[in-house]
C-alpha cells in the first residue's frame, strides 16, 4: 500500500488590514503570557470570561480566523468542531472560548476560541533549514542547539507522527504547523477565511 504523502505549512501569518484583529495578548489576559506561545496548557488561567478587545487597527471583516500580533490561533467554534472531527483531540490542543469586545469596549456577537496546540514534534531539519543559533552566554543548556531565529523552515517529515495534523515545532514551540489534509478540509468548507499559511521553505515573516 502506498503511503499518503502530506505537506506542511506554518501558521498563522498576517492576513491583511481588512481582517479583524485583536490587541496583543498580555498579562491582562494571562498571568504569564509567554506560556501560550510555548505549547503548555493555559486553560486554568484563561476562563471563558476572559475579555479580549479588538485592536485599534482592526479591519472590519470577521472571518473564521481573526488575527493577533501575538501570532495565536483565534477561530470560530465551527473551526474547532472541524479540528476535533479531523482528529486534533483535546489532548493535542486546547479550545478556549473568550469574550470579544469592540474598540469601544462593547461585547461583539461573534464567538471565537483560542486554539492552543499542545502537541510538540521534534522534527526540525538542522541541515536544510535557514536559521541562527544562540551562542555564548545566551545558551541556556550547554551542548544543545538552541534556535534564536528561523528564516526558512524545513522539517524531517519522517519524524512526524501519523496523527499529527496541528502541532508545534519542539525545537521552537512558537512555530506552529498544519498538515495539508487538515488545511484542505478547512478550504473545502470555506472555513479558511482570515487564515494565511506558508509552505515550508518560504521566508518566515
Amino acid at each position: 500500500m502506498t503511503q499518503t504523502r502530506f505537506s506542511y505549512f506554518t501558521l498563522p501569518h498576517y492576513p491583511g488590514p481588512e481582517i479583524a484583529a485583536t490587541e496583543p495578548f498580555s498579562a491582562r489576559h494571562l498571568p504569564t503570557p509567554i506560556r501560550v506561545r510555548r505549547g503548555v496548557p493555559i486553560g486554568m488561567d484563561f476562563p471563558p470570561t476572559t475579555e479580549v478587545a479588538l485592536s485599534s487597527k482592526s479591519g472590519p471583516r470577521f472571518t473564521d480566523f481573526i488575527y493577533t500580533t501575538s501570532r495565536l490561533l483565534l477561530a470560530t467554534e465551527r473551526v474547532c468542531d472541524l479540528f476535533l472531527a479531523e482528529g486534533v483531540t483535546r489532548e493535542q490542543a486546547e479550545y478556549l472560548p473568550f469574550v470579544l469586545k469592540d474598540k469601544k469596549g462593547k461585547v461583539r456577537p461573534e464567538k471565537y476560541f483560542l486554539i492552543n496546540p499542545l502537541l510538540k514534534v521534534p522534527c526540525f531539519d538542522f541541515d536544510r533549514a535557514d536559521y541562527s543559533l544562540f551562542t555564548g552566554e545566551a545558551v541556556s543548556t550547554p551542548g544543545v542547539k538552541e534556535i534564536s531565529t528561523i528564516r526558512k523552515l524545513q522539517v524531517r517529515e519522517e519524524h512526524i507522527p501519523a496523527d499529527a495534523k496541528l502541532f508545534r515545532l519542539a525545537e521552537e514551540p512558537d512555530v506552529k504547523l498544519i498538515r495539508s489534509d487538515l488545511l484542505d478540509a478547512l478550504k473545502s468548507r470555506d472555513m479558511d477565511g482570515g487564515l494565511v499559511t506558508l509552505p515550508l521553505g518560504e521566508f518566515l515573516t
